[in-house]
């Protein structure tokens, strides 16, 4: 089950351009492989993206040597999040599920207790609360299948996705922040992400 939730990184540089410290990453499904582009090649690339189905993609920054910040950028994350929601892939709703766990915990979004029948059926129910309360619509998520076992890596992967690719000094923060995450999605015990043991 783990290989499933691989982000693999396309290490193959765009261009003959180097990359700057802001660029573009691209995660592409079903393949869910993320490639890094600078500006002009990502432009290229959104060019020839089939308008049916917009390519999955944020700014990122590299880290600054010797920098503190915390890995985890929320803006990048928000845009993730957003972009994920028109895909049908499993990998991509998982995906988006652990964004908006992440997302909550900061909050940037914020859970909402369930209204309705349907609103009822999901796992997990959230607004931006930066939207006027009369002009929100909630956002249903439903969780991923999987269970205990799988977890770190796919915080692991969704870092991988968000942040530069790179293990190093800084990310401690962020990944306290996944982990915390989805220890607070996750049931008491051994569970899959529908709650069943």
């Amino acid at each position: 089950m783990a290989e499933d939730w691989k982000i693999r990184t396309d290490r193959t540089r765009c261009c003959s351009r180097p990359l700057g410290r802001s660029y573009y990453a691209v995660l592409e499904f079903p393949d869910c492989v993320r490639r890094d582009l600078c500006d002009v090649c990502f432009a290229d690339y959104e060019r020839k993206a089939d308008p049916e189905n917009p390519p999955v993609f944020w700014r990122a920054m590299r880290k600054v040597s010797g920098s503190k910040e915390p890995v985890l950028d929320l803006l990048s994350l928000r845009a993730l999040f957003d972009r994920l929601a028109g895909h049908e892939d499993d990998r991509a709703r998982a995906l988006r599920f652990f964004c908006a766990l992440l997302l909550v915990r900061k909050r940037v979004l914020r859970m909402e207790r369930p209204r309705t029948a349907e609103q009822e059926r999901a796992d997990l129910v959230v607004v931006d609360p930066k939207i006027k309360k009369e002009e929100r619509e909630p956002i249903l998520l439903f969780a991923p299948e999987i269970n205990m076992d799988d977890l770190g890596g796919l915080k692991d992967e969704l870092l991988a996705a968000i942040g530069d690719g790179e293990a190093g000094e800084g990310e401690a923060e962020a990944e306290g922040e996944a982990n915390a995450a989805a220890a607070e999605s996750a049931p008491a015990g051994e569970t899959n992400g529908s709650g069943t043991a």
